[in-house]
């Protein structure tokens, strides 16, 4: 199962996570691991020209524009 939005493709970032805990002397240096941020997604059921239902994973982001243009018409 992919963990990306299917309308922008927003997807998986991984950054550092900083430990703050070292004393600020050069020789120790804040230790920095490797962790992923996942994107906030959510399936929609949408229904096609066809009549066909179709699951598509969704970013906030997107489903929030989708909400509003929806709402507006």
């Amino acid at each position: 199962m992919s963990r990306s939005c299917d309308l922008c493709n927003k997807g998986v970032t991984v950054i550092n996570n900083i430990s703050h805990k070292h004393s600020g002397k050069w020789a120790k240096r804040a230790p920095k691991t490797k962790r992923k941020i996942f994107p906030n997604l959510r399936v929609l059921n949408i229904d096609t020209a066809e009549n066909n239902k179709v699951n598509i994973k969704v970013c906030m982001r997107c489903y929030r524009t989708l909400n509003s243009s929806l709402q507006q018409n």
